[in-house]
């Protein structure tokens, strides 16, 4: 049976604990925060407009590719003038600048005319909505920049699966599977239950962004994958998130695979099995929708690659 696209985001198939809860922590969001949070989406720490984490989350947004106008050094320090952002930047709750602990990855024809290839991946240590800055290389660089391509990648701080919040409309508290953008007193923060576990696994149905969509093979365990919600060629259009149930459109973006490529350290998920994928073939529950693993929009299960819990830095 030929799946069919119908995306639900993350939902957790394994992990610490057990049903109903496995092991969900209470994490914050800003009542101030505009940005709708869809059961099953991936959540990352939202970061004021230096860098500084709040100590609050915010929806997941893809890896954001920044226009880097020139570089300077000082002190064994890399400031980049940031002219554009062309891709992945949220437009809530504030105007953004690259967290502090994130990874800018430069590549391409990144150089200096002395000095040479300017590329790498550098931990941003302080930023502006302008700016990035993180510890320079060994080496001499000066004179003109040549930029590359320059993408910030920012580490997932687990999957959202509900909220609690009290409602001004409703003059009550409301438990809700997702968090709506509005209508929380602004006196508290909204609760949020997220999934963080480093072991947790997800449940993820697969489309592509940038093409039509095939099926995700075998050959992509092991691979680490991206998210998206905006399905390649989708009429109508696909939305961030259905308000109606309350639940993610994310999928397990099958462009990333190739583009940056499944290889890119930074890329918050791996792929560690194909979903009904048996090794004699015999596909048991294939009648089910995205159990097919030979025809597109296949669902995969996925763990946590580069996320809050299993990495170093700090946001």
């Amino acid at each position: 049976m030929a799946n069919t696209s119908a995306p639900f985001g993350f939902s957790q198939y394994s992990g610490t604990g057990s049903l109903p809860t496995y092991e969900q922590v209470q994490m914050a969001i800003s009542s101030s925060n505009t940005g709708p949070i869809f059961s099953n989406d991936p959540v990352m720490m939202a970061a004021g407009t230096t860098g500084v984490g709040t100590g609050l989350i915010t929806q997941a947004y893809n890896p954001v590719t920044v226009v880097i106008s020139g570089i300077t050094f000082a002190s064994g320090v890399a400031t980049a003038t940031i002219t554009a952002i062309t891709s992945g930047v949220p437009t809530s709750p504030n105007a953004w600048a690259a967290p502090v602990g994130s990874v800018i990855s430069i590549t391409g024809a990144s150089s200096f005319a002395t000095g040479g290839a300017f590329i790498g991946n550098f931990t941003v240590t302080d930023s502006t909505t302008t700016t990035i800055k993180f510890v320079a290389p060994t080496g001499t660089f000066s004179s003109t920049y040549t930029a590359g391509t320059s993408v910030v990648y920012v580490p997932v701080a687990g999957v959202f699966v509900g909220c609690k919040y009290l409602s001004v409309a409703q003059k009550r508290t409301v438990w809700s599977n997702y968090w709506p953008g509005s209508d929380a007193n602004t006196a508290a923060s909204v609760t949020a239950y997220v999934v963080n576990d480093p072991n947790a696994q997800f449940v993820v149905q697969t489309a592509n962004s940038n093409t039509a969509s095939t099926a995700v093979g075998v050959t992509a365990v092991g691979q680490n994958i991206g998210f998206n919600y905006a399905v390649s060629g989708a009429s109508p259009a696909s939305s961030n998130g259905n308000t109606a149930t309350g639940i993610s459109t994310y999928f397990a973006d099958q462009y990333t695979l190739t583009t940056p490529g499944g290889y890119q350290p930074l890329l918050p998920f791996r792929v560690v099995a194909l979903a009904n994928w048996t090794a004699d073939g015999s596909n048991p529950l294939q009648s089910v929708n995205g159990n097919d693993y030979t025809s597109a929009y296949n669902r995969v299960v996925v763990a946590f690659n580069n996320a809050m819990l299993k990495q170093f830095n700090g946001i």
